[in-house]
């Protein structure tokens, strides 16, 4: 070989050399049994410390500080040596995982009507009843427990109907409510479980804030998080006691509200990523990574910010930040309205709900105010009273089995057109877009389970007052 082709041979072999040290794919040779022979400078320095790769995972092998990696294999020679060489797969292992998320909270969507007409088919019983009983002459005690019954019943509605209106996407009802009063439900329904966990939890509230406008509800369920986010992060520290501190102010014309606490903080390589969806620095096992995701879109919708400062070990801060409308003013509260103003002696009213209690809730507030009331368990038995009687008011509820609320107006519509506008219809079920079109496209009143008793009577006094009688 002339000295040329030995230099070339030379120069070849140091190019290699260099190529697989270089390369910034991870790459390394083992033998028959799995040990390292070679490896490349990328392998070596996310792989460090493995001497025989059949001592970890081929497949989504978590390495932590560089990602998630697929170990591919390739034989090199007869005697059993193979090429081993990685591939990244976080992004695609992110991805897979959201997907099978999304999938689950897609089953759990199709699931939620079902839960909510559960849920609040008894929430409307107890809450109407307890209505009834406070409007009665009641000991100081007693009246002090219905009291507690009737809120709690209110409050667990409101919770069910938050659910629903996320997982439909519908839009929230915007007001103008007190923000410190928000977070001081929301203290007040942590306290217990604080004492528990030897948290205290302070609050530092202006007495000058201003009034923000949104949803009170959607925005405690984001305090609500910010503040168990803080608990857990509590938990995962030693420090004890842990503090929990709300404070609210204004400055450069926003509303702030700040949530501090002594936990065990965030490190700063997750901190840009803590908003992004299914992104977690919790054990899997206490959640999906999806609070901060959900929040900060619930903060944006009310075209405000969230942001998050922390120094890992020592605690964190929460900031949402709020606009200032200083036009909006809260709604007045309408005083408790009494039974007996409404009239509705010699009226007859038909009541169709496949729960026995709701009829029996309806029927025992609308006696009281002289209306004479059938009742019906099925579709199919109020349209046979339907075609017997004349009646001055259906109420029907929206989903029942056999024939529907929506199919039995259809039914009763193409018998007897005139009687489209005495219905209104009660739901505990979710307002998805074919009933929101139907209850659209026919004008037909509804009320939400559970309902407040002068609801219902305002709703039933709207229709006796623009129905015409028959044959007019």
């Amino acid at each position: 070989m002339t000295r040329e082709g030995a230099g070339l041979t030379l120069d070849r072999t140091q190019l290699i050399g260099s190529l697989f040290a270089l390369i910034p794919v991870p790459v390394a040779v083992v033998d028959s049994r799995g040990r390292l022979i070679l490896s490349n400078s990328a392998f070596a320095d996310i792989f460090s410390g493995v001497q025989n790769i059949d001592s970890v995972p081929h497949h989504e092998l978590e390495v932590p500080g560089h990602g998630t990696y697929e170990l591919e294999t390739v034989p090199l020679n007869d005697q059993g040596m193979k090429i081993v060489f990685a591939q990244e797969i976080t992004n695609e292992v992110q991805l897979r995982r959201q997907a099978v998320h999304l999938e689950k909270m897609a089953a759990i969507g199709r699931l939620v009507s079902g839960v909510a007409h559960e849920l609040n088919n008894p929430l409307a019983g107890i809450f109407g009843y307890a209505q009834l009983l406070s409007r009665g002459e009641l000991d100081p005690s007693i009246r002090r427990m219905v009291d507690v019954v009737l809120n709690q019943a209110e409050r667990a509605g409101k919770i069910v109907q938050n659910f629903l209106t996320l997982a439909a996407k519908t839009e929230p009802k915007r007001t103008a409510f007190d923000l410190n009063q928000t977070i001081r439900n929301v203290a007040q329904l942590r306290e217990y479980q604080a004492n528990v966990e030897n948290i205290i939890i302070t609050t530092d509230l202006s007495k000058d804030l201003p009034y923000v406008w949104g949803d009170p509800h959607r925005l405690e369920q984001v305090v609500l998080n910010l503040v168990v986010n803080a608990e857990d992060a509590i938990g995962d520290s030693p420090q004890r006691p842990g503090s929990v501190h709300l404070e609210t102010f204004v400055q450069n014309g926003r509303i702030h509200l700040t949530v501090t606490d002594n936990g065990s903080g965030i490190h700063a390589r997750d901190m840009a990523r803590i908003f992004d969806p299914f992104f977690t620095t919790k054990d899997r096992q206490r959640g999906l990574g999806l609070g901060l995701s959900i929040c900060s879109e619930i903060v944006e919708e009310h075209g405000g910010e969230l942001y998050a400062w922390s120094t890992y070990g020592s605690g964190s801060t929460f900031t949402l930040e709020l606009p200032i409308r200083p036009e909006i003013a809260p709604e007045a509260v309408e005083p408790a309205r009494s039974f007996e103003g409404v009239c509705l002696k010699g009226k007859q009213i038909l009541v169709i709900d496949d729960e026995i209690h709701i009829t029996e809730l309806i029927f025992d507030v609308l006696t009281r105010q002289g209306a004479r009331i059938d009742l019906a368990h099925s579709g199919m038995e109020a349209l046979e009273q339907i075609k017997k009687k004349n009646y001055d008011v259906i109420i029907c509820d929206q989903r029942m089995p056999g024939v529907s609320g929506q199919r039995l107006y259809r039914l009763v519509e193409s018998w007897n057109a005139d009687l489209r506008q005495r219905f209104l219809f009660v739901t505990g079920d979710v307002i998805g877009a074919q009933t929101g079109r139907f209850f659209a496209q026919v004008g037909v009143q509804y009320l939400r389970k559970p309902f407040r008793i002068h609801e219902l009577l305002d709703a039933i006094e709207g229709l006796i007052n623009r129905s015409q009688p028959l044959g007019s």
